[in-house]
C-alpha cells in the first residue's frame, strides 16, 4: 500500500531529525574527548560551513542551490551548537 503525501512527508522529517540526533550525539561524544570541547566544535563548525559552500553540488538553478546550500548551513548549526550538555548521564 502507498503512504499518502503526509505520511511520506512526515517519515522524511523523522528520518532527517534521526540522522541529526545521532550526529549531535557523536559529535558530543568527540568533542568530550579533546582538551577543549567548545573550542573543537566552533572549529568544526567553521570547517563545515567552508565545505557547505565550496562542495560541488549536482547540476541546478541557482536558485535552489541557494536553497539546499543554506538548508545543510541550517542543519550544521543544529547539530553543532556551541554549549556543553546540561545533565550529568
Amino acid at each position: 500500500m502507498a503512504e499518502d503525501e503526509e505520511t511520506a512527508t512526515a517519515r522524511c522529517i523523522a528520518s532527517n531529525i534521526s540522522t541529526q540526533l545521532m550526529l549531535k550525539t557523536i559529535i558530543e561524544i568527540i568533542s568530550t574527548m579533546s582538551d577543549d570541547p567548545d573550542k573543537y566544535r566552533a572549529r568544526l563548525k567553521a570547517k563545515l560551513f567552508e565545505l557547505a559552500d565550496t562542495t560541488p553540488l549536482a547540476a541546478m538553478t541557482p536558485t535552489r542551490e541557494d536553497k539546499v546550500r543554506a538548508f545543510v548551513r541550517e542543519t550544521i548549526n543544529a547539530v553543532l551548537t556551541n554549549s556543553r550538555p546540561t545533565s550529568d548521564y
